[in-house]
């Protein structure tokens, strides 16, 4: 199915729906419409958005998107690439400010908070979030990145950068890419060292999350350690 401007009702249309009902009533491809502005001369405006999403796994995708990979639609030239870029860059600082003032108090708040970040990454990332005694997150710290399938962290990785945040708690994540949140072997032996290790330090140990596409597991929830 084509979409036609002309031949749609000013209702139906990105920018008079936006104005009348709010950017929330709009679906993901007519906000990019909105942005991109025009298509091509044969292509419409949602029917170049679209063709884009259709070819990223998911919208969480275009926070990746290249200048280069932009390019290669019929109908985004530099200078639309340039504009979607600074959009989406500006959307990013806008949600790591965000991130400054959040506050962690139960699991899923920490999944909340590490689901757009993780949950579309191809390869394994290894997070920890590092929290002040009201549970404000100081800050987060990618410890280590890996293949699809694995990836290595150090206990004594995670306890250095929670030393120099001056951190009273951790919680721990990582992504599984193909969506099974099951904990490996390793997964168990990591929590429990890195929960002695915690110890000696004085550092509380909040939580061991795995993150998949839409689901996640917790270690606390499923009571993996003693408190």
């Amino acid at each position: 199915m084509k979409y036609v401007l002309k031949e749609m009702t000013s209702m139906e249309k990105p920018r008079e729906k936006l104005f009348y009902f709010g950017p929330q009533s709009l679906s993901d491809y007519e906000l990019l419409a909105i942005l991109l502005r025009t298509g091509t001369k044969n292509k419409s405006v949602i029917d170049l958005s679209i063709e884009i999403l259709k070819q990223l796994k998911s919208i969480n995708d275009l926070q990746n998107i290249t200048l280069e990979e932009l390019l290669t639609f019929k109908g985004i030239g530099k200078t639309k690439a340039i504009e979607l870029l600074a959009t989406i860059e500006l959307g990013k600082r806008i949600n790591d400010y965000q991130r400054e003032k959040y506050f962690i108090k139960s699991t899923k708040d920490a999944y909340y908070y590490l689901k757009g970040k993780l949950s579309h990454l191809e390869q394994e990332h290894f997070v920890a979030i590092f929290l002040s005694p009201n549970n404000q997150v100081i800050t987060d710290k990618i410890i280590s990145i890996g293949t699809s399938t694995a990836t290595i962290a150090n206990p004594k990785d995670v306890i250095k950068w929670a030393l120099k945040a001056s951190t009273f708690a951790i919680i721990i994540a990582h992504n599984h890419p193909t969506g099974v949140v099951q904990p490996s072997k390793q997964d168990y032996e990591f929590t429990l060292e890195l929960q002695s290790a915690c110890k000696i330090v004085d550092i509380k140990f909040v939580d061991h999350l795995i993150i998949g596409k839409n689901n996640y597991f917790s270690f606390k929830n499923k009571s993996i350690f003693n408190e």
